[in-house]
């Protein structure tokens, strides 16, 4: 019997290795569509979050029993269209919390200290440099306190922060504990912010979640934190907060093409290109869960994400 197609990418060697003994394997180099060569064949895609998984796609695939999702958001697939073709969906939760959490305190530090400004007045007189600001008794909101943003919430906290949240439900009774969040409406969190920070899904609930009007709420000071989906800003808004200084600034990890052209050489932003996930230990995890959810799979074991859709 041949062994099932598999379409890969971002795999470790070890985990390719681990993938072949049971699977035939195509790597798919980055940038390459996921639907170039070998997709009527495949058995398993790994997909990322560049990847749109859509209906045609799918329906091209009609040998395809599972998508892999090689992070934890999975915005970029048609979990309804998946649902109905019978293709199970999985994906890797709880793996990124740590290294965006970091990535998140890092736009914080580089925005509240200004050290892009910093950098550009190197070698000047001693009286450029500019002034930025401490973060303790500071206050941070944090949209979603899932488990990405309770690694900020716990991270700021040591930082001497005060943790406000906005959640549709109360969130971990032990987070709240330790960290002495406060919940509170999504309008009273950014009228009272110095730092807001997003951490929510991207859904239609979600979309555009943060527009003119909410962005309107934010004290002049205040810096906004995107480490989520781009979709959650309404970015031509946050542009225009941004240049016209009604807001103080932001750190961007998710951005579309208007947001990198109108903000790249602004000095109070910082523009990361989705590097969240990028760490070493955090790649390597995320490669092993992908392959464990595919081999999973095969034994009819996998964790799935849109069984109940």
């Amino acid at each position: 019997m041949p062994h099932p197609t598999v379409i890969a990418c971002m795999l470790t060697e070890d985990d390719l290795a681990r993938l072949r003994e049971k699977c035939t394997v195509h790597v798919r180099p980055m940038g390459c569509p996921v639907g170039d060569g070998h997709i009527e064949s495949a058995f398993a895609i790994v997909s990322t979050p560049y990847d749109h998984i859509t209906p045609e796609l799918l329906h091209r695939a009609q040998n395809l029993k599972l998508v892999a999702q090689f992070g934890a958001g999975t915005d970029n697939i048609n979990l309804e269209a998946a649902k109905a073709q019978g293709v199970i969906v999985t994906h890797t939760p709880g793996i990124t919390a740590i290294s965006t959490a970091e990535l998140t305190m890092a736009l914080i530090l580089s925005l509240t200290r200004r050290l892009p400004e910093a950098r550009r007045v190197l070698g000047e007189r001693p009286d450029a440099m500019p002034l930025g600001v401490g973060l303790t008794g500071k206050k941070l909101g944090i949209v979603g306190l899932g488990q990405i943003g309770s690694a900020v919430a716990r991270r700021a906290h040591a930082f001497g922060m005060k943790i406000f949240y906005h959640n549709r439900k109360q969130a971990n009774p032990t987070v709240e504990r330790e960290t002495i969040a406060t919940r509170c409406s999504l309008e009273e969190l950014f009228t009272i912010s110095d730092v807001v920070t997003l951490h929510c899904d991207l859904n239609p609930d979600s979309h555009q979640l943060v527009d003119a009007k909410v962005l309107s709420l934010m004290k002049s000071t205040a810096i906004l934190i995107n480490t989520a989906r781009a979709g959650v800003v309404d970015e031509a808004a946050l542009i225009r907060a941004i240049t016209s200084k009604h807001i103080g600034g932001a750190g961007l990890d998710v951005f579309g093409p208007k947001v990198l052209d109108a903000l790249r050489n602004h000095p109070r932003v910082v523009l990361t290109p989705h590097a969240g996930t990028a760490t070493t230990e955090t790649r390597d995890a995320m490669s092993n869960s992908v392959v464990e959810s595919i081999l999973s799979f095969l034994d009819e074991d996998a964790t799935v994400t849109n069984r109940k859709i």
